[in-house]
């Protein structure tokens, strides 16, 4: 079957998971606010405002609800969203009470043991036990990245966007159906949210949704398979598709490592801080950071239908840039860390940033 003949069900797809999330996020913030479920000011926060969260659970039921209605529940399609419901319950009880860095971890590497399982796997190294190794790495990295990354109105629901539309793209022209239509679902869902949390946000995703996401992007990464192509040039593909989210995580874990912070403590050291602090407005850092993610999407889709020589050298281009990017960022995050945000923000009646995702 060709692409077109699968229009009417992407769109389907696209459409009722963007409406469902659009629907359901105002209802998920006014619950979120009568039982108490809120982001409140604080020391490392830069938001002003008590704001809700559970904006995950509206991304998360209009996933399912979508997956239901189309019956795209096939086996793997069913080990991916018990996934995510997983990941989301678990940051359900991250966003009310608090879950230590241990216990999460050990929920996303069973999570990514099930899809291993399942036949959802990395199959870089064509030996079992490295390869499983590989696949609970990438849940973990990349789960939490998403994590991280929600620091700031609009980031995280843009960036899962524009991965998922990446994916969606990549799957079409292998002839994926089932994971193009999960992938445009996914993208649809994050829209919808986006709505609602662009700046100034009324909403969070909190853990809940950002786990989610991270969770389903990497699962959509592992369900890639350009077998025309060599391994190594096929595993960097998922990471160009979520380019964003793993930079801004490389950075803060060697800054951490660096100045011997905890990983896992949040702060002000993000990406995104660093370009407000010169001047940024929220909204700007927001287009900045997705104008970004969507070139290396787009870039990702091209090179997955480009010939093995053009394929390389675009890899080996970007991993270039990427490496000297990596290296500017880390050298400027030497400089002391600012926790309080500047003047110009403080002053505005709305919250300029989100919590730090962590």
């Amino acid at each position: 079957m060709s692409a077109f003949e699968h229009l009417p069900r992407y769109l389907v797809s696209f459409f009722s998971a963007l409406a469902v999330s659009l629907l359901l996020t105002p209802l998920m913030g006014r619950l979120a606010r009568r039982y108490g479920i809120l982001d409140r000011p604080r020391q490392g926060r830069f938001h002003r405002t008590a704001t809700p969260y559970l904006g995950g659970l509206a991304v998360a039921a209009s996933l399912v609800l979508i997956a239901v209605a189309t019956r795209g529940l096939s086996g793997q399609v069913t080990v991916i969203l018990l996934g995510g419901t997983a990941m989301c319950l678990l940051g359900f009880v991250d966003d009310w009470r608090t879950v230590a860095p241990v216990p999460k971890i050990l929920v996303e590497a069973s999570a990514g043991v099930a899809l291993w399982v399942a036949g959802i796997r990395a199959g870089l190294f064509g030996v079992a036990g490295l390869d499983l190794a590989l696949t609970v790495v990438w849940v973990v990295v990349v789960t939490n990245a998403l994590n991280l990354v929600d620091n700031m109105d609009g980031l995280a629901s843009g960036l899962a966007a524009l991965g998922a539309l990446g994916f969606f793209g990549i799957s079409v022209g292998e002839s994926h159906y089932l994971v193009a239509s999960l992938a445009i679902a996914i993208c649809g869902a994050s829209l919808g949210f986006l709505a609602h949390n662009f700046p100034p946000a009324k909403i969070f995703l909190g853990d809940a949704g950002s786990l989610l996401l991270g969770f389903m992007l990497a699962a959509l990464g592992l369900e890639l398979d350009i077998a025309t192509q060599p391994g190594p040039v096929r595993a960097a593909l998922p990471v160009l598709v979520l380019a964003v989210p793993l930079f801004d995580t490389a950075v803060v874990v060697a800054l951490r490592l660096l100045q011997r912070r905890p990983v896992y403590v949040g702060a002000t050291d993000h990406t995104s801080h660093r370009l407000a602090a010169r001047g940024m407005s929220p909204r700007q850092v927001a287009f900045t950071a997705l104008g970004i993610q969507a070139a290396c999407s787009a870039l990702a889709v091209v090179l997955a239908t480009s010939s093995k020589e053009v394929l390389v050298m675009g890899v080996s281009a970007f991993a270039a840039v990427a490496a000297v990017a990596w290296g500017l960022m880390v050298n400027e995050g030497r400089r002391p860390l600012n926790d309080s945000p500047p003047d110009r923000l403080v002053a505005t009646a709305q919250p300029a940033f989100q919590n730090t995702g962590e």
